[in-house]
């Protein structure tokens, strides 16, 4: 062959190689293991929050307290500024007052005749009930800022006080609707508003519980009350007070429920002539008042009210206090008069 052929040739076969190997396929890529040495990632998590501190109480404020006027039986005028924390009581009544409305914390001084409730004897004593048997020294010693008499009679103590710089009041309540009243200013005046308010309504819930019963009792059936106040001179009651109040609140009607005085004397033959259904007393005569004492008497012993063992005696504090036990006393003496009404 000629060697120009034979070079012709050679390139023809090279061209031919090249053109083949670029149709032939892409070698397949080599396959890349997983990388096992990457730290996984953990998901992310939300944020712990810190425990919430319970928030402070909030102090709720004390009320603010309101001055009170205080006008009493007397006509005197008191305005208390500012609430009272010492206060004497120169009443029962006044005492077991203050401590059933949450006052008598309060209360520095008494009479020898508050008993009621038992803490009340711990507290010292100003003398007695009438105003020549309290001692005005004892009293100012005690440093009050208040003082509550319970009687018209006290008024030359309470007059004295006030000259002194003692502001002083008296108080004498004639019915139950006066003893509630009461009660709510003398919460007003030492704070005491909600208690007093709640010893009121119970009060008011008792009586309407013992008036749904009376009602119920016909006209026919209600009985006739001598109440007997002392002995000697017999003095009684007129529904101008308030025992007269709480027999005609217990269904009874008073035989001198009329008369002008509000504690008037009365003659026996004057009692004798009425013959009550009931006779009731309080406690407080001792042995002066009882079955075998009033059918002792003479022209008495066939009364209908001693014939028929009808005489109940009442203690004397719950029926002869002008304070919150009144309600307790209502219930004895409705109970007296129509047991059968008032069965428990």
């Amino acid at each position: 062959m000629k060697n120009s052929n034979l070079k012709t040739y050679l390139i023809m076969l090279l061209a031919i190689s090249l053109l083949l190997g670029a149709c032939a396929p892409a070698a397949a890529p080599a396959e890349v293991e997983p990388v096992s040495d990457v730290e996984e990632v953990a998901p992310t998590e939300e944020p712990a929050h810190e425990p919430t501190a319970e928030p402070e109480p909030t102090e709720i404020p004390a009320p603010v307290f309101e001055p009170v006027e205080l006008v009493d039986v007397l006509g005197n005028t008191v305005l208390v500024e500012t609430q009272p924390i010492r206060i004497v009581s120169l009443a029962p009544s006044i005492t077991e007052t203050l401590y059933i409305i949450g006052a008598g914390d309060l209360v520095v001084g008494r009479t020898d005749y508050d008993t009621y409730p038992e803490a009340v004897l711990e507290v010292e004593s100003v003398g007695g009930f009438s105003a020549d048997s309290i001692s005005i020294e004892t009293i100012i010693s005690l440093e009050p800022d208040l003082v509550i008499g319970g009687s018209a009679r006290q008024g030359e103590v309470t007059d004295a006080l006030n000259e002194s710089g003692i502001p002083s009041v008296i108080f004498e309540q004639k019915s139950v609707q006066e003893i509630m009243g009461l009660m709510l200013l003398l919460g007003d005046a030492t704070g005491t508003q909600e208690s007093a308010a709640a010893a009121v309504e119970d009060m008011e819930t008792r009586l309407s519980e013992v008036a749904s019963v009376v009602e119920t009792i016909p006209e026919e059936e209600r009985v006739t009350v001598f109440y007997e106040v002392w002995h000697e001179p017999l003095m009684t009651t007129t529904n101008q007070t308030f025992i007269g109040e709480l027999i005609n609140l217990a269904g009874g009607q008073n035989i001198f429920a009329d008369l002008e005085e509000n504690y008037p004397a009365v003659s026996a033959e004057t009692i004798i002539e009425a013959d009550p259904d009931v006779i009731l007393g309080p406690s407080s005569h001792g042995d002066q008042l009882s079955a075998e004492m009033i059918a002792a008497r003479e022209g008495w012993s066939e009364a209908t009210a001693v014939t028929n063992e009808s005489i109940y005696i009442i203690e004397g504090d719950i029926i002869s206090r002008a304070g919150p036990r009144v309600i307790d006393a209502l219930e004895v003496i409705a109970a007296s008069l129509y047991p059968t009404y008032f069965e428990n």
